[in-house]
């Protein structure tokens, strides 16, 4: 089976991109995975295999059978929305098969999916696997995705294209958090300036923003996206050295750890996770995960991040080698 730096790119339609759908990074990545193996020739799906290495280079997550196992009921429990009235809705996959022996999983998109994957000619997207699985934010991704499809309908006519969106439309779309539209400054720090740090550092494209306001709320806002000439090697280098939170997580961690370290829902950036490893002990950052695990599920937990943040700070510092192999610093 062929690596993943053999597989170049996904093509899929714009109503897809735009679809409403609520994934982990780690499941949209095995999307991607999967629909780059897809020919512009082929007339039907088919059976896809994906090897676990492959899977892990996409992911950045290691996969143990009981990690698996999570994965393939959690994203077949994920369908999406195919159009903004949301009168059709369909699963990714209608078939999901973990192969032990040949350490793989075999995965059938649904066929309702087939006008938006297979046999496009008109309104629909292509990216490059290098820079979706360069992210580390699941909706840098999807913002990236959504605003290279309105660059692409409008790029003929256009140096700088613009794109607009209501806040709350984009909120629904990428299922957001209900504290994206209550603060708009979570919104903005969160989400906005974050994805686009990355879609600016990784991508072929440069975007700003503008707001547009009804009253004193945030009602829209207008993406202006512009291609600039391609730069040197640098910025490839970027991609290929950008390590993932997991290359700081020890590898005798337990599951719980890395599942909450690695959460969305937590959503600690990679310098913070490179911090708390170099400066606190490994059986204290364990201790903080229990505490985080035991109140996930709470419903007067307001943010599963302030709880981890705020248990991390309770520790002391103590420097230590919490890690059984070496790597490069950033």
């Amino acid at each position: 089976m062929k690596e993943i730096k053999d597989k170049k790119e996904i093509a899929m339609s714009n109503s897809l991109v735009a679809g409403k759908y609520h994934l982990t990074k780690e499941e949209q990545n095995l999307i991607f995975l999967v629909a780059s193996q897809i020919n512009s020739s082929d007339e039907d799906f088919k059976k896809y295999r994906v090897s676990i290495t492959d899977l892990e280079k996409a992911t950045g997550v290691k996969h143990n059978r009981v990690r698996l196992k999570e994965l393939m009921y959690s994203i077949m429990s994920k369908p999406i929305w195919l159009d903004m009235e949301q009168t059709e809705i369909a699963n990714w996959f209608s078939y999901i098969k973990a192969d032990p022996k040949n350490s793989a999983l075999i995965c059938e998109f649904h066929w309702a999916l087939k006008p938006h994957l297979i046999e496009l000619s008109q309104r629909y997207t292509k990216a490059e696997l290098e820079h979706l699985f360069s992210f580390k934010s699941k909706y840098s991704g999807r913002l990236y995705l959504l605003l290279k499809s309105e660059y692409g309908l409008q790029e003929s006519h256009k140096v700088i294209v613009p794109a607009t969106f209501e806040v709350d439309e984009i909120i629904n779309r990428f299922s957001m958090p209900d504290t994206y539209k209550i603060r708009y400054s979570h919104f903005k720090e969160s989400f906005l300036h974050k994805s686009l740090e990355e879609i600016n550092t990784l991508t072929e494209f440069f975007v700003t923003y503008d707001v547009i306001k009804a009253g004193r709320k945030v009602w829209k806002i207008q993406f202006f996206i512009t291609k600039p000439p391609k730069t040197t090697n640098e910025q490839i280098d970027k991609i290929l050295n950008t390590k993932t939170k997991d290359d700081f997580i020890p590898f005798e961690a337990s599951d719980r750890l890395k599942e909450i370290v690695l959460s969305d829902e937590v959503d600690l950036d990679t310098n913070y996770v490179k911090h708390i490893f170099e400066h606190y002990l490994l059986r204290d950052i364990e201790n903080v995960c229990d505490t985080v695990w035991k109140s996930w599920d709470n419903a007067k937990l307001m943010s599963k991040k302030a709880l981890f943040l705020g248990e991390i700070k309770k520790l002391n510092k103590k420097k230590t080698e919490n890690h059984t192999f070496g790597f490069d610093e950033i």
